[in-house]
């Protein structure tokens, strides 16, 4: 195994956009009460989207301790089936993101993501701080964040990430950054709880139902969780090390955030 590592241990702001994403159309605003449960309880309802996480809801085959692949349709080893009562209702997200030094769009947007798969051994923690800002658009939050992720990367995946960023041969390697992303988001197996059955069929009445291209919940109040977990916003932060991104996101040397890797550095 060649053993990768990000140790976090810091306070981090994170924005929550009041609208939905899509298009101009597909866009809502997000009911109040739907950011009110989020702060009430992504403390203590949330996991790490990892091995621990892909080991609970999917199935898979293993060649001893070494998951292969997912499971296929025809396989009849029985599936977990999501409780809402018990599981994490967010996700946390750790992605690396790629992004060439010079020109190109936004952070958020440029070069590409890299998701790496956590180990069991990886955990992360996460605690809302306080509200830092409330206003039309976005809610602004502070988190205390503190992990140890751990995975496996292999030389092939470095020639991979290199060999996407030299493409066409434009961007030389050293001519790149490398951000991290958190994101916090549903958990998306408690969602679909809601909404099939354990043969994977839609339930004939729907909790979120789509009313000119808008989500919509039936009802649409805090009783119906689905309805807030499928609405959700994604609620992010990013730590760059990129000028272009100075006034907007923190960067590593303001940071407790390192990484161990043979390959990659920040």
């Amino acid at each position: 195994m060649a053993k990768a590592t990000i140790e976090i241990d810091d306070q981090f702001t994170f924005k929550w956009y009041k609208t939905t994403a899509g298009s101009e159309q597909q866009k809502r605003r997000i009911p109040e009460f739907v950011k009110e449960f989020f702060e009430k309880n992504i403390s203590t309802r949330t996991e790490l989207k990892g091995d621990n996480f892909y080991d609970k809801y999917v199935r898979k085959y293993y060649d001893g301790d070494t998951r292969v692949k997912n499971w296929a349709p025809g396989v009849t080893e029985k599936k977990y089936n999501a409780n809402p009562e018990v599981d994490s209702l967010f996700l946390v997200e750790v992605e690396l993101s790629f992004r060439p030094k010079k020109g190109g769009p936004p952070a958020l947007s440029g070069g590409f993501l890299y998701r790496p798969e956590f180990t069991k051994d990886s955990k992360i923690d996460v605690k809302l701080i306080e509200v830092v800002e409330d206003n039309k658009e976005e809610c602004i939050y502070n988190f205390q964040v503190t992990g140890s992720l751990i995975w496996d990367y292999k030389s092939s995946h470095f020639k991979k990430h290199v060999e996407a960023i030299e493409k066409g041969g434009i961007i030389p390697w050293d001519d790149h950054r490398l951000n991290v992303r958190i994101n916090f988001r549903d958990n998306y197996e408690v969602t679909r709880f809601f909404k099939f059955d354990e043969k994977g069929r839609l339930f004939s009445e729907q909790p979120v139902v789509l009313i000119d291209q808008k989500r919509v919940g039936k009802p649409e109040d805090d009783t119906n969780l689905c309805f807030m977990l499928d609405i959700m916003s994604n609620v992010f932060t990013l730590v760059s090390n990129d000028e272009r991104d100075k006034d907007i996101y923190p960067d590593f040397s303001t940071k407790n955030v390192h990484m161990k890797c043979k390959y990659l550095n920040f």
